[in-house]
């Protein structure tokens, strides 16, 4: 071997060693950095292992969860690593900062958020600095950037390290307007853009103060005037994607859409409901099946074509439908709209969402007629979110197909590249037949035209909808509900709101929706003045 071939040897073996201490390095850093020197980056999750890891025989299984369970050390370390990163920020779709960090005077950092009323949507961050609930949640190690390799490579370097930025679909205007437009009332709304399913905006109210969840006086305050803990409304609880609500005649909506689609009615069809009775309110009529009565006071004709039945949500017609219609046939065309569906699926979102029922046991309304007649009106043991009910309005006004619903427009690395876009395509295709829906969007319009208020609002915009006075029992006022759309030239937006016991539907839930639709037409990607100020000590 020549002097020449000895040193190439000695200098590749050189190189060999080099790259194998590189590997090492990278490995032990990267992949079981965080296992060997555990952070707690979803905080509750990891005091949950040590609490159960800790626990003794006769610990009860079902104790409440406190971060006390975690160890010092590993406290300790998620400070100390989550203080070296600038957490990435929330951008509504007008680029406008939701939630950011702040550095207080005392060179710590601390999260800001800038409009209240998304606390539910958005989340917030814990002591450590950690997402807890929202889009602050399902966006941590992105916010964090933990899951990009250059932030990896900044850690190991121990240079600063800066999450990507979060952009959401929800206009701050109409979020706005839409919040005004609840007045405080308990209950929610949703807004959706039509076509594409992103989530334009979402209320909820009883509401908190995202910037004040570590105060515990603030916390206590919330719950302070309750009195019976049981019926105190929950403040963190987000109405509009996790409700469980009757949505009362709102849901004639899909009893209608199971029955067009499968040719059991005809926009021609005719239906007499018999000679009316009477009591000291006036006349009424009803629908009989298995020995039990659909009561119905909504409309004063004995014979009404279907266009007309759906317009003065007459009960006995709906009844009589749900009740003649196949089991298998209603349940499946409810499952196609959400509620039980065989999977047990909820509405796909960013931020958690609940799934909807069709009843308790849906094996049951194979033998029991009467439950399906209730259900047809959309009583009986329904359960449903707005969210739920505003995907059954956009599946009418897009031919069938039921957008999937999204909070996500995009994610920016903080150079600005674009590392993730906006998701698309449909939750639900072909839910019902095209001529279908035009059918139902034709009625849901006639619904609207029906409605002197409603009519003056929206000269020269194709407006539709359906009100729902959902009957809760034990002496309890209804849900107030109203789910619709509106249509003016590109844009489309999907409504669904709700009131929990706020009574009529048509005069409690539609003004809120007659509100927020003009604002979403006429108004979105306007700009707001900011109304939280900004703490001092930056």
């Amino acid at each position: 071997m020549t002097l020449t071939q000895r040193i190439w040897h000695i200098v590749n073996v050189m190189i060999l060693v080099v790259i194998v201490a590189s590997s090492r390095l990278v490995y032990w850093q990267l992949v079981r950095g965080r296992e060997l020197q555990p952070i707690a980056l979803d905080p509750v999750a990891a005091a949950a292992q040590y609490q159960a890891m800790g626990a003794d025989a006769s610990a009860d299984p079902a104790a409440p969860v406190t971060l006390e369970a975690l160890p010092k050390p590993v406290v300790q370390r998620t400070q100390a690593f989550l203080a070296e990163i600038n957490r990435g920020t929330i951008y509504d779709r007008n680029g406008r900062a939701l939630a950011y960090d702040l550095e207080t005077a005392e060179g710590d950092k601390r999260r800001f958020y800038t409009e209240p009323s998304l606390a539910h949507v958005i989340g917030y961050v814990s002591g450590l600095r950690t997402g807890v609930a929202g889009i602050e949640y399902r966006f941590n190690e992105t916010l964090l950037g933990l899951n990009r390799v250059d932030t990896q490579v900044s850690r190991m370097v121990y240079q600063p390290m800066v999450g990507s930025d979060v952009y959401l679909t929800i206009d701050s205007w109409l979020q706005r307007a839409t919040t005004q437009a609840l007045q405080g009332q308990t209950g929610a709304v949703v807004v959706l853009d039509g076509h594409s399913g992103a989530v334009l905006a979402m209320v909820s109210a009883p509401a908190f103060d995202p910037n004040r969840v570590l105060d515990e006086a603030y916390i206590r305050s919330l719950f302070a005037n309750c009195g019976d803990a049981s019926n105190c409304p929950n403040a963190f609880f987000n109405r509009a994607a996790l409700g469980a609500y009757v949505p009362g005649s709102t849901f004639k909506t899909v009893t209608l859409i199971a029955a067009l689609d499968t040719g059991q009615v005809t926009p021609t069809s005719v239906f007499d409901v018999g000679p009316p009775r009477r009591d000291d309110k006036g006349p009424y009529y009803v629908y009989e099946v298995d020995g039990g009565i659909v009561f119905d006071r909504n409309h004063t004709e004995q014979v009404l074509n279907l266009e007309q039945s759906y317009v003065t949500s007459a009960n006995a017609v709906f009844g009589r439908i749900g009740a003649e219609m196949p089991p298998e046939t209603f349940i499946d065309y409810a499952a196609r709209f959400g509620f039980s569906r065989p999977n047990g699926a909820a509405p796909p979102l960013e931020i958690e969402t609940r799934a909807a029922q069709i009843a308790n046991d849906p094996q049951a309304l194979f033998h029991n007629n009467l439950l399906r007649a209730y259900t047809a009106i959309g009583q009986g043991e329904l359960l449903t979110s707005p969210l739920n009910m505003a995907l059954v309005v956009a599946a009418v006004i897009n031919g069938g197909d039921i957008p999937q619903p999204h909070l996500l427009r995009a994610v920016r690395h903080p150079s600005g590249m674009v590392l993730a876009n906006e998701p698309g395509g449909n939750w639900v295709t072909g839910a019902m037949r095209p001529e279908t829906a035009r059918q139902v969007r034709q009625m849901m319009i006639a619904m609207a035209q029906n409605q002197r208020s409603l009519r003056e609002t929206f000269p020269g915009t194709a407006v539709g909808g359906k009100t729902g006075t959902a009957e809760v029992g034990s002496g309890l006022n209804a849900h107030a509900w109203f789910i619709g759309f509106a249509e003016a030239g590109e844009r489309a937006v999907v409504i669904a709101v709700v009131v929990e016991h706020g009574g009529q539907g048509g005069n409690v839930a539609m003004p809120i929706f007659a509100r927020t639709a003009e604002a979403a037409i006429h108004h979105l990607g306007e700009s707001v003045e900011e109304i939280v100020p900004v703490p001092t000590g930056r």
